[in-house]
């Protein structure tokens, strides 16, 4: 393989005095072309220009700027094109993701607004050439960046490589680009077809001629054509059409055209083929990602009329797959979405690597394939047909709307020749369709509204129905003849919905919660809460809002089942009062303070040896200047906001107590690491796996690691442990965090944050007096255990039966392994509608899924899987807290007697309302209130756990850096299987895809068995939403892998024969004593067991601690060996055994005084971890 220059330096050797170049007069020979940029690369590389840097292009189209991009590639670097007709922020946006080191433009036209380097193009002449082969560059470097529009209003740069380039254009066959072809380069320079008109020809040895000024006018096309003899064209669908109705003898003289871009409308290419049968005509299909095409079909006559123009089949190296959700290949004629793979892909995203993994995915073999996001299918003689975008829908009021499916209805009324239909946002935040028509007769003073609306009722769904209708003589299209979207006026004033009423008294409070919770427009009396996008975790936010400001305590099944202000204003009226909210305090209390039942989960699982399982690593990539010293005061700042970050868990008579610290020994620690390029990934994930020691360690640290070779590119990694935070903290940690970095970069002498109302100490405190206690008939915790009792009595213990590894040791390590699959945006969006058609949500569905397939592996019926719930419902004061809330629910599922689908999201919905209404007692006081079988490493009742994050996004607005969040992985399992679906929605609100993620522990479970999972649930979930009555026996899911026989139950101990008879050792006497002492029961026989007598986690944390003295053990062994006689044993052998080493904190370096430095760019946080449920 070699690189675009090289080939055409290889041409230079074979014809110098060949014409290379044409711009109206002036004409340059491939040996002219070649010297100029020699000239300009040297010039490059006197600046610092070197291999794998980018540099922008600031020049209109002419012989300079060719000269320019070929002294880019020559120097090493990629170019960019930064159009001088472009608006200045979008140039800016362009020049920093593309990370350009310099800029090449006119001395009398730099681009001002850009802060970089500049190199102007008039100095090339006086510069010494670079020598050939002076800088050594690999095909799989960037050649150049290329910018298309971003779904969330930034332009993304897609980087392309040489071998990108070259294999699509060199030894194809859909054109001719060798001597004798004559190339027109009228294309936007930022497109990709630019480069098959530059490079194929230069390539090549063919000629390249330049279309004057900087669009392409078919009149300047027709004259070109005649005088340069041009031989080949691209044109895009559009403007093919226009020369085809407007200038044909466009087409006089060429031998071949090549049209892509957009759908080609058969009976344009039909009209083209008849005025010019000789004429090679081809139909081209590509993405920019896929670098100008991935299939080119030749069109024919014959084959017009009949349908769509097909698009073809894959060029030479390419590789195309039709595949449905699950990356399977769809079978001939059926539509699936079009995957690419092979030569030609576009490296990444610059910049973006969300967005990369996102769009660029492993296929099940492995092989790197990108998602188009494009509708095909394949006929039997393997040619593709295009079958539309996979993400064309826009959402209103909660729902999937496709625009052209209300046009053709509208199409079709007798009254209206054509229609538009559009999305508009409403000017309080409504978003509505708005119906542009054409009345047929031009009759637009008599526009017919009514009948036209009475007559879209009679056929459309109510969403469906547009809000406002604009009557036009015409609709506005652009030169090609495509509807001009952006020239359709402004609908006027628009009312609220028809049939939408006022509201009052608690009814018209409630719209407004119903507004702010959901960032809505006005809200009407009637709006249901779930249409209008409302999920789980909005309304865990909204119950905190009536508790807080309409005094009343509501659950979620309230809600669910009156779902609008109207219907829940009478329950709110007459609910009991909200108990009240934690009360506000002056300052922190100094001392051992209790720790929040959360909290104690936590610490007991850190204390058996989660180990790394429960960091939470968020890295943020910077570039630019970064401050380290004011970030690490911004982070002291942020931890003196939210006492939990300052704070350390001790011990006291077995049980965690919180000290909140002050002074120096309340600042988080913060490293600033400077590691090679190579190693970089690598350090943050080991960093991200070292564990806390929460007795000595604030539960927060941060590293900011900075490229060695690139002093402006860093990474941030702000590492907590989830004692001190969970997902819903992520947002206020990161915006305060970005206020207090903000402030002290600006030299403002405090971050300006305001202190809490509620510090989560006082959560915790408010926590257990809300609860009460347990021996109390009357207080929550006893009302909400008594549900638990009722609800997990006799649930058979284990969780469901799943196939074990063979030879797995007793006690499985933490290691983690993944298998991710992902549902597209069409899939997500069935899934939901089948839902919310019986009132439930997206989780509910994913619960009624993931038990059916369980059972289909040969889990019992009645199974328990485990859900993490938020835990901040019904009390809005701690929104804005960071700490960790979260819950664990037992949701106890019943499929027997062979259920519908709908059956058992019927069942499941009960079941998930019911315990979303008990979410408030803790999970260790229902594990402690039944007392299941333990196992070591196990979670009581169940170790499959759903969890569902959504994705919300948080501000980050760090100044002088640009960034996307991720979630490092730690390589460390908490539960033995735990399925993490992510739901990601479009900036239209509309379903945009699942990514379902199965971690489990690799020591425990079966590889194929999981992968067998990864393929069933979204087939259950299909199955489910397309036939929700058909019963579960009959769904059509895969069959599972044969499954190991051996049971997966947890068993009550064996009591060995002659253990109760005999008289118990030394030891075990020592044991029985102290067991009694913490139990308050007699413990008398070796076979006596710990949580048969009534142990709990926190009984065996005191009784580990009793006999631990200058003894190494540890409370996981105590779950492993539960009876006397075998801790005993355990306790023996623990002695013989070396210690393992102590957890030191990280020593703190030295702070370096503060350097002010200017304010560039902000950013966005991408991505939010938080847990969902219900």
């Amino acid at each position: 393989m070699r690189c675009v220059h090289e080939l055409f330096e290889e041409q230079v050797a074979r014809t110098p005095g060949a014409t290379a170049l044409v711009h109206e007069d002036e004409r340059i020979d491939y040996a002219g072309l070649d010297e100029r940029a020699a000239r300009l690369a040297g010039l490059l590389a006197a600046r610092g220009i070197r291999a794998g840097d980018t540099v922008g292009v600031y020049l209109e189209r002419s012989t300079a700027l060719v000269v320019t991009v070929l002294g880019i590639l020559k120097a090493g670097a990629g170019y960019v094109i930064l159009n001088p007709g472009f608006p200045a922020e979008r140039l800016r946006a362009m020049a920093e993701d593309a990370r350009t080191a310099v800029v090449v433009s006119a001395r009398d036209a730099a681009p001002g607004m850009l802060d970089v380097a500049r190199v102007h193009i008039e100095d090339v002449h006086g510069a010494q050439p670079l020598p050939r082969g002076a800088v050594r560059v690999r095909p799989d470097d960037i050649a150049c960046v290329m910018f298309t529009s971003g779904s969330t209003g930034r332009p993304k740069g897609i980087a392309s490589s040489h071998h990108a380039i070259t294999s699509t254009l060199t030894g194809q066959t859909f054109a001719s680009f060798g001597p004798g072809a004559i190339w027109l380069q009228c294309a936007p320079l930022s497109w990709d077809a630019f480069a098959m008109e530059l490079w194929g020809p230069l390539m090549n040895g063919g000629t390249c001629v330049l279309h004057p000024g900087g669009r392409p006018d078919p009149f300047v096309m027709a004259r070109l054509v005649a005088e340069h003899g041009i031989t080949s064209m691209y044109l895009s669908a559009s403007l093919f059409n226009v020369v085809v109705d407007e200038y044909p003898q466009v087409m006089d003289g060429l031998r071949e055209l090549v049209v892509g871009g957009e759908a080609l409308s058969a009976p344009h290419a039909a009209r083209a083929l008849e005025r010019r049968p000789e004429l090679r005509l081809s139909n081209g299909y590509g993405p920019v990602e896929c670098m100008v095409f991935l299939t080119v079909h030749p069109v024919s006559l014959a084959e017009l009329g009949g349908g769509p123009v097909p698009i073809g089949r894959p060029l030479a190296g390419k590789r195309l797959y039709v595949l449905d959700e699950e990356l399977r290949p769809v079978p001939d004629g059926r539509t699936g979405e079009i995957y690419a793979a092979g030569a030609g892909l576009a490296r990444e995203y610059r910049g973006r690597p969300a967005l990369t993994a996102e769009r660029f995915v492993a296929a099940p073999s492995g092989e790197r394939l990108y998602r188009t996001g494009d509708l095909g299918r394949r006929r039997a003689d393997g040619v593709l047909e295009y079958a539309g975008r996979a993400d064309s829908q826009v959402k209103i009021r909660g729902f999937r709307v496709e625009p052209g499916e209300v046009e053709s209805v509208l199409a079709r009324h007798p009254g209206i020749d054509r229609a538009a239909v559009v999305a508009h946002e409403h000017p309080a935040g409504d978003r509505q369709l708005t119906a542009y028509v054409v009345p047929r007769g031009g009759a637009r003073e008599n526009f017919p509204e009514a009948e036209l609306r009475s007559y879209a009722r009679g056929v459309l769904a109510d969403y469906l129905v547009p809000a406002v209708f604009v009557p036009l003589d015409e609709l506005p299209l652009t030169p090609s003849g495509k509807l001009d979207r952006a020239a359709l006026p402004e609908p006027g004033p628009m009312t609220a919905l028809p049939g939408r009423a006022a509201a009052s008294g608690t009814a018209a409070a409630l719209c407004e919660l119903f507004s702010q919770v959901l960032s809505t427009g006005p809200v009407g009396p009637d709006d249901d809460f779930f249409s209008l996008g409302g999920h789980s975790l909005l309304a865990a936010r909204l119950l905190g809002r009536i508790h807080t400001v309409l005094g009343a305590e509501i659950d979620i099944r309230t809600l669910f089942e009156a779902p609008t202000p109207a219907l829940l204003a009478p329950l709110v009226d007459t609910a009991p009062p909200a108990l009240p909210a934690a009360p506000a305090a002056p300052g922190t209390a100094a001392g051992a303070l209790p720790v929040s039942h959360a909290q104690h989960r936590l610490w007991f699982l850190d204390r058996i040896g989660a180990g790394a399982a429960y960091n939470l690593p968020m890295l943020v990539r910077l570039r630019g200047t970064v401050d380290a010293a004011a970030l690490d005061e911004a982070l002291a700042a942020v931890a003196g906001r939210h006492e939990v970050l300052r704070t350390v868990f001790e011990e006291s008579d077995g049980a965690p107590v919180r000290r909140v610290l002050s002074g120096a020994a309340a600042r988080p620690p913060l490293r600033h690491l400077r590691v090679a390029g190579d190693s970089m990934e690598r350090e943050i994930e080991r960093e991200a796996r070292r564990r806390f020691d929460l007795r000595a360690e604030l539960p927060v640290r941060a590293t900011l690691f900075t490229r060695r070779e690139r002093p402006d590119e860093h990474a941030l990694l702000v590492l907590v442990h989830h004692i001190a935070g969970d997902g819903w903290s992520l947002r206020p940690l990161f915006r305060d965090l970005s206020r207090a970095y903000e402030a002290q970069v600006r030299g403002t002498d405090t971050p300006g944050l305001a202190p809490l109302a509620v510090p989560y100490g006082e959560h915790a405190r408010h926590q257990l007096d809300r609860l009460g206690s347990a021996s109390d008939p009357h207080a929550l915790a006893a009302r909400q255990l008594r549900y638990w009792r009722k609800e997990l009595d006799g649930l058979p213990p284990g969780g469901p039966l799943l196939p074990r590894r063979a030879g797995r040791p007793a006690v499985p390590g933490p290691a983690a392994q993944v298998v991710v699959r992902r549902l597209d945006a069409a899939a997500h969006a069935r899934v939901v509608d089948a839902a919310r058609a019986q009132g439930a949500t997206l989780f509910m569905a994913l619960h009624a899924a993931l038990a059916t397939v369980l059972v289909r592996a040969g889990a019992d019926e009645d199974l328990a899987i485990g859900a993490p719930v938020a835990g901040r419902a019904g009390d809005g004061s701690v929104e804005d807290v960071v700490g960790f809330f979260v819950n664990m629910l037992v949701l106890r599922t019943d499929l027997s007697g062979d259920p519908t689908a709908a059956e058992v999201l019927a069942r499941v919905r009960e079941t998930d309302l019911a315990a979303f209404s008990h979410q408030d007692v803790p999970f260790e006081d229902v594990v402690s209130s039944l007392n299941p079988p333990r196992s070591p490493g196990r979670q009581p009742f169940t170790d499959v756990v759903l969890a569902l994050q959504n994705n919300a996004r948080a501000e980050v607005t760090l100044p002088g850096a640009e960034h996307g969040v991720e979630i490092v992985r730690t390589g460390a399992a908490r539960f033995e299987l735990l399925v993490d679906v992510t739901d990601s929605t479009s900036e239209q609100g509309a379903p945009d895809g699942l990514t379902l993620t199965f971690e489990y522990r690799g020591e425990a479970l079966e590889a194929d068995f999981v992968q067998w999972l990864a393929h069933a649930l979204p087939e259950a979930l299909g199955a489910a939403a397309a036939a929700p009555g058909t019963p579960l026996s009959r769904l059509g899911l895969t069959a599972p892998p044969r499954r190991a026989q051996e049971s997966d139950r947890i068993a009550a101990p064996i009591r060995h024969r002659g253990t109760a008879e005999r008289p118990m050792t030394a030891l075990e006497q020592e044991i029985a004593a102290i067991w009694g002492e913490v139990l308050g029961v007699p413990v008398a026989r070796p076979d006596d067991d710990f949580f048969a007598l009534g142990g709990n986690s926190l009984r065996a944390v005191r009784a580990v601690a009793r006999l631990g003295a200058g003894r190494p053990v540890t409370v996981a062994q105590l779950f492993a060996a539960p009876t006397v006689a075998a801790f005993a044993a355990e306790l023996e052998r623990a002695v013989a055994r070396p210690a393992p080493p102590a957890v030191s904190p990280i020593p703190r370096r030295p702070r370096v005084p503060r350097r002010p430095h200017p304010q560039t760019q902000t950013g966005r946080k991408q991505e939010e971890w938080q847990w969902t449920s219900v």
